[in-house]
């Protein structure tokens, strides 16, 4: 079973000039920006989109529909000499620009609104970016620098002898063709001809090769309580072994049946039985959507509620998640988040829950 996907990542980015230091708002996939405090373009490398699309495609997975986060996290040195990107990205689909519903892709191409059926076209991915991208395409409102249209001239009046200039936003200072003075635009006059870009969110279309929301569930974490107690009684056989049996025991023989064979039987019926109880319970017809309910505040237990795909009331049965932080909580959705979940008909205590978003909704 395939368990490949394309989803869409939302993502705000902020760089700053090279020139004079301001925060620049990159909100479409460019090599190039322009600053609107001091009008100089400057490139962004790839290496300052490579800190912005690293590991792009695990938040999409890892995070509930709408929740951003923030990086990247430079560490005690602060962020590196020259140009970078400061983000805010996750798991986010445009929204309609009509009914503003979150839109998903269209089985033809672009995305495609399910409550109105209004559409919006995925800009392919520019050449700069390397073949093995897991980006797609893009969604933005934003034109490319190079896109961007000169905005209408703006008419003044001289300060010196009140005589009409035309300001079209290539000067701060504009010189008079009736007393030869050089006007310099009031700021009124400069922000409209060059109003600030503001930072907004656009969307990348993402090739996920390996989903773990699709597909079989994880059997490592069936596999791991074997894995601890078969470990701990071979540490404990292995011990005995060296300290406790040359003086128990009168033969070798009967000390390492009993130290070391004995502890391998148990692992291997722990590990038959973990991989006989995944096979039961981790079916595709027994997934169901657990739903985050309460959270221990030590981080100790969650509580789930297993209910059947677009049955929220339905409760079959209650779960448990272990070890979930306050963090990976809110990661999750928070109270009512939906994660994937397996459950026996019938059988509440033949139930599984993986702390991994859940598209069965």
């Amino acid at each position: 079973m395939s368990t490949a996907t394309v989803e869409f990542a939302g993502i705000e980015l902020l760089s700053p000039c090279p020139h004079c230091s301001a925060p620049m708002a990159v909100n479409t996939l460019t090599d190039r920006c322009r600053c609107s405090s001091c009008l100089m373009e400057s490139a962004l490398p790839p290496s300052a989109w490579d800190e912005a699309l690293r590991g792009v495609e695990k938040d999409v997975v890892q995070f509930a529909p709408g929740y951003l986060r923030h990086g990247p996290e430079w560490g005690e040195g602060g962020p590196p000499p020259g140009p970078h990107v400061e983000w805010q990205r996750g798991h986010d689909a445009p929204p309609c620009p009509r009914c503003q519903r979150p839109m998903r892709l269209a089985p033809q191409g672009g995305c495609v609104c399910a409550a109105c059926g209004a559409g919006r076209a995925i800009l392919p991915k520019p050449p700069w970016l390397p073949a093995d991208s897991p980006v797609l395409g893009f969604v933005s409102d934003e034109p490319a620098m190079a896109e961007e249209r000169p905005r209408q001239p703006v008419h003044v009046a001289c300060t010196q002898c009140g005589g009409p200039l035309v300001a079209d936003g290539s000067s701060r200072i504009v010189p008079c063709g009736y007393c030869a003075a050089r006007v310099a635009l009031p700021d009124a006059v400069w922000a409209a001809l060059h109003p600030p870009r503001v930072k907004r969110r656009w969307w990348l279309a993402i090739h996920i090769k390996n989903d773990p929301r699709r597909g079989p569930a994880n059997i490592i974490r069936f596999q791991a309580p074997a894995v601890t107690i078969g470990g701990c009684f071979g540490i404990l056989g292995a011990m005995a072994f060296l300290f406790v049996a040359p003086g128990v025991f009168g033969h070798i023989e009967t000390a390492m049946v009993v130290c070391f064979v004995v502890p391998a039987a148990i692992f291997s019926c722990l590990w038959v039985w973990a991989r006989t109880r995944y096979r039961r319970i981790c079916r595709a017809e027994n997934e169901v959507v657990g739903r985050l309910s309460a959270h221990w505040s030590s981080g100790v237990s969650t509580k789930v509620l297993l209910t059947p795909p677009g049955q929220p009331d339905t409760v079959l049965a209650h779960a448990a998640l272990w070890a979930l932080d306050k963090r990976r909580f809110d990661e999750l959705g928070g109270e009512g988040g939906k994660v994937r979940a397996w459950m026996v008909p019938g059988r509440p205590g033949l139930a599984y829950v993986a702390p991994v978003p859940s598209l069965l909704e």
